[in-house]
């Protein structure tokens, strides 16, 4: 967008005529001075890749302003949007210039290296806190010890004969002991949650059972992460989605399974059912009096009030499942659900923490090594929107058009966060081995635009849902994204979202054409109002800057302090937080900070016991800074330009939220504030 000129005081001073009379008996020393500073300005200005004053002050729209002719000035002159460069502007060491750019650098790495923020949501694995010792006990280790003969066969007996704490109680002490008790251990458990009842025990008994089997999950789950290379395939088949020559036909996807039932439920269970969080357990009583008048034989009458599951048998759980009230089957479906995004969300962040600096795509996709989210959605290079990845986003539409209780759809959100990140992370951009990154795919925001079409079509009215439903997105990329389409419904344009859109939206006075919410009826649902729209696009647009992390760059243009890379704990007693990692050179040492702490080594090599776990410093990853110093110099030139419009407008609309938001984002605006890369 083209940014007016602005209307410049300039003070007159009364010695003016002393300062002439001085500049005028120097004019060959001036002439000489100007001359050099002229070259040296111009051999700044040659150097564009890394310099952001070009974007912040010597932007196009100056250019076109200074050949403006004099009648367009005066029709700028009420738009305070533009601040004019000096003419004779500082030149630039290299040492400010490597500084600037390094620590754009390290401000875009912090934010790429956080592995946990970018699946926000999700549990956080142990191995994430400690990568190198995930890498040599889990990716570079060979399978777990597997119990012996007898305890194997006496595990199974346990099983067979429904003697199941005894089961549960050596799960776990397997577990604490690192052997791993079967290949299909993980399934065993999931037909347990689904079939046991309160035939034959208590409540107080089988609520205490469910919540042992669960337990025993993730206590196994953690002591066998799907990080572990060697135990890749049992996961694989536990998934469902093992290779072309290894899937059982008759074996279906388990996430398949799920969503199948869920489907079910939400069809079937009643609205309270849904709005409420319903128990996994429930009182059983039999009907006597059907099953005298019933013809039914003794053997069945006594199945039916026993715990009649065959674990030696070919025999689903699905046909003891279906005998549950709805709303107990939407409960331990969602404990099913989540059990299984426990998984595939561990192994992705896994996947991210060792493949930092390698996640583009031909990288992601190697059938090796490829993340459990990607081959159980069935992406591909080309693919995102699949029939499994379809019926997801179509069920959690459904589930928040019908008020699915918040910690049960938070479920589903969790994995239409793992879906995007997943989706988003195949299409990382590298430019000369250089990442471009924050960067929202064309295919993420395809698929981010689809599920708002999904979301649309399962919600055609009621714009409350909508705006209830924007926050509860986990990644912020798709939080704005979704409200961008959301406005669109009405009168915001298709553009791409961003601080010039906002621009353009509040400087054409786009507000004028939605109603106050003074003059909307209560009960009226399908009307945005005045305020709501402010408010959606005020979110939109802090989701944009949290997601690009603009704030701590502009920290740093004003203040100058240094951005410190992000850092980790390691085991290591001789570790030091000196050492910075390249990806050219590998390790750097600064040998004049590791002289300072010299006269600790002695002592810190004979430590019997670590009494703590030091702190060293994560690599920065390799960004590409000039592709993203244009990005964030055009985004804050367009902030600090936002300002400008929102003080003018707020003589017709209350923009008070914005004003306190970009004072405490800008601070004291700075026009004069050099900030060149």
């Amino acid at each position: 967008m083209s940014l007016p000129s602005k209307d410049i005081e300039i003070p007159i001073d009364k010695d003016s005529n002393e300062i002439k009379s001085e500049m005028d008996s120097n004019v060959t020393a001036t002439d000489q001075m100007e001359t050099d500073g002229h070259a040296e300005i111009e051999n700044a200005k040659i150097d564009t890749h890394y310099d952001a004053d070009s974007e912040m002050n010597e932007s196009a729209p100056e250019d076109v302003a200074k050949d403006e002719p004099a009648s367009s000035v005066a029709a700028a002159e009420d738009d305070l949007s533009t601040v004019i460069a000096p003419i004779n502007r500082p030149v630039i060491d290299s040492k400010t210039r490597h500084n600037l750019k390094w620590n754009l650098r390290v401000i875009i790495s912090n934010l790429y290296m956080n592995s946990e923020q970018r699946l926000p949501g999700a549990r956080v694995p142990k191995c994430l806190h400690n990568t190198s010792l995930c890498v040599s006990k889990h990716r570079c280790s060979m399978l777990p010890d597997a119990p012996d003969i007898s305890i194997a066969q006496e595990l199974r007996n346990n099983l067979y004969n429904k003697h199941y704490e005894t089961f549960l109680d050596m799960l776990e002490a397997m577990a604490l002991q690192s052997v791993y008790p079967d290949e299909a251990v993980f399934d065993r458990l999931f037909d347990m949650i689904m079939i046991l009842t309160n035939k034959t025990l208590t409540i107080a008994e089988l609520r205490s059972r469910y919540n042992n089997v669960i337990r025993i999950y993730y206590l196994l789950v953690d002591a066998f992460p799907p990080c572990w290379t060697a135990l890749r395939p049992y996961y694989l088949d536990f998934l469902g989605v093992g290779s072309a020559s290894e899937q059982k036909p008759e074996k279906p996807q388990k996430l398949q399974i799920f969503l199948d039932l869920l489907q079910e439920c939400l069809n079937k269970c009643s609205d309270t059912e849904l709005k409420e969080y319903t128990k996994y357990y429930e009182e059983f009583d039999h009907a006597y009096a059907e099953e005298e008048n019933a013809n039914l034989s003794q053997e069945s009458l006594l199945m039916r009030h026993v715990q009649d599951y065959d674990w030696q048998g070919s025999k689903q759980w699905l046909d003891d499942f279906k005998q549950m009230s709805t709303g107990v089957r939407l409960a331990r479906v969602f404990d099913a659900l989540a059990m299984i995004c426990w998984v595939l969300e561990r192994e992705f962040m896994s996947w991210l923490d060792h493949n930092r600096m390698q996640q583009a795509e031909p990288d992601i996709f190697q059938d090796e090594s490829k993340p459990f989210a990607l081959i159980v959605f069935g992406m591909t290079p080309d693919t995102r929107l699949t029939k499994i990845t379809r019926q997801l986003l179509r069920l959690y539409s459904r589930a928040a058009a019908k008020s699915l209780h918040p910690d049960r759809l938070a479920i589903l959100q969790r994995f239409v966060s793992l879906l995007m990140e997943a989706s988003n992370t195949a299409e990382l951009e590298y430019v000369e081995s250089s990442l471009i990154y924050p960067n929202l795919g064309p295919q993420t925001r395809h698929l981010i635009g689809e599920f708002f079409k999904i979301f649309k079509t399962e919600n055609p009215t009621h714009i409350s849902t909508y705006i209830k439903t924007i926050p509860q997105q986990n990644q912020r990329y798709v939080r704005f994204e979704f409200a961008n389409h959301f406005l669109q419904l009405f009168y915001c344009s298709n553009a791409p979202f961003g601080p010039e859109k906002v621009c353009e939206e509040l400087k054409s006075k786009q507000w004028l054409k939605y109603k106050p919410r003074s003059s909307i009826d209560e009960d009226d649902d399908e009307q945005l109002s005045r305020e709501g729209y402010l408010k959606i696009m005020l979110t939109a647009l802090q989701d944009y800057c949290l997601w690009l992390n603009l704030q701590p760059f502009w920290k740093y243009m004003k203040t100058k302090v240094s951005v410190q890379p992000l850092q980790t704990r390691t085991t290591s007693p001789l570790a030091t937080p000196v050492g910075v990692v390249t990806g050219e050179v590998g390790k750097i040492f600064m040998l004049d900070e590791m002289q300072k702490e010299a006269h600790t080594w002695k002592q810190r090599i004979n430590y019997k016991v670590i009494v703590s776990k030091p702190k060293v410093n994560l690599p920065v990853a390799r960004i590409s800074a000039s592709k993203m110093a244009e990005l964030y110099g055009s985004d804050l030139r367009q902030l600090r330009y936002l300002r400008r419009v929102l003080q003018e407008a707020m003589r017709f609309v209350d923009v008070t939220d914005w004003l306190d938001y970009l004072g405490d984002f800008l601070g004291e605006d700075e026009p004069q504030l050099k900030i060149v890369i």
